[in-house]
């Protein structure tokens, strides 16, 4: 892939070459002639194309230094382990991709080559970004599934086009209901991503997937909805941990007991906070959007949940099953009920 983006940033300097060559040409015949002008422009468009992807190569070979680094390091068990149950995750989602995680300031996938035209429109090279801070990979193992799932979306343009198509449908509803209907649409055009990414964590981590993101969405307004245009335009938490309930209760609602104390205690941190709900939650918090992608995302993405959730009731050991073996772990150290 890489080899394909130097090739391209090759091909651009020779067009930069020659687009300079006829504008020159141009110039020296008729300097303000339309045609010169437009000749100067492909020059400076051609310029630009060659500096967007010497960006995007100077970013992946940050990520591959960095990468190459921590893989000599004391970290690279972590690396091993992530890019383990990342393989696991592309079985499981059906997608090709090369993933390289690194360790620095939080959870996060950066896709690398997104924009290149030597390499397609659909990005292939993901870094994959792990906080510091956390070490014990049940922990946070379901968490790579939301990042993860971020590339699968790449790949599920119409389920996008088809969520925007509901939330402008929807949007005329809202007149009465919300002071400014544009930030109601940006919001959930916004939100769609991150609340896909919670749907195929569930599908791919089961219960487990609910237990290890309440211990992440802890937070001191989980009711807060950005509301400047140019902010971060994040779900609450409080909207994740609703969204996430239904498709547990609704796929996995015999294993839920296995995680009754992590989920008692963000619902206790929900009713100890309702007091900062805004005024505007309730109507952000729009039942028809949430229905459309608790419904569509499941019948959009390949998973293997319901034979996860066989796997577990029956008590099988991640040794029994390989090509679970990393989510029926992490299920194994979240869920009481589930024997070790």
């Amino acid at each position: 892939m890489t080899d394909s983006i130097y090739s391209s940033v090759e091909d651009g300097f020779d067009n930069i070459e020659e687009t300079r060559f006829l504008y020159e040409r141009a110039y020296d015949q008729e300097p303000d002639a339309e045609a010169t002008h437009e000749l100067y422009e492909e020059y400076l468009g051609a310029i630009d194309t060659v500096a967007l992807e010497l960006q995007v190569l100077e970013t992946e070979l940050v990520y591959l230094d960095l990468h190459q680094y921590q893989r000599n390091s004391a970290t690279s068990g972590r690396l091993d382990h992530a890019s383990s149950i990342s393989s696991e995750l592309e079985d499981v989602f059906g997608i090709d991709i090369t993933v390289l995680p690194v360790i620095w300031n939080g959870f996060a996938i950066d896709p690398l080559d997104e924009n290149i035209p030597a390499t397609g429109d659909l990005s292939q090279i993901y870094a994959l970004i792990l906080p510091r801070t956390q070490s014990d990979p049940e922990v946070y193992a379901p968490i790579f599934a939301h990042e993860i799932a971020h590339a699968v979306l790449d790949r599920h343009d119409e389920l996008r086009t088809d969520f925007n198509n509901a939330v402008r449908e929807i949007q005329g509803r809202t007149r009465q209901e919300i002071d400014d209907e544009a930030q109601f649409a940006r919001s959930w055009r916004a939100w769609f991503e991150e609340l896909f990414c919670d749907v195929c964590g569930v599908l791919t981590f089961g219960p487990s997937y609910l237990a290890s993101l309440v211990s992440h969405l802890h937070h001191s307004n989980p009711y807060y909805i950005e509301e400047d245009p140019d902010g971060d335009l994040h779900p609450p938490p409080a909207l994740r941990f609703d969204l996430v309930m239904d498709l547990s209760d609704e796929y996995f609602p015999n294993l839920l007991n296995g995680i009754r104390d992590d989920r008692i205690a963000f619902e206790r941190h929900l009713d100890a906070l309702e007091h900062s709900r805004p005024r505007i939650y309730d109507t952000y918090d729009y039942g028809e959007l949430r229905t459309f992608i608790t419904q569509e995302v499941p019948l959009s993405v390949d998973h293997d949940l319901e034979a996860l959730v066989d796997d577990i009731t029956a008590g099988v050991t991640p040794d029994d099953q390989p090509e679970r073996s990393h989510r029926l772990a992490a299920n194994q150290y979240w869920l009481d009920t589930y024997p070790p």
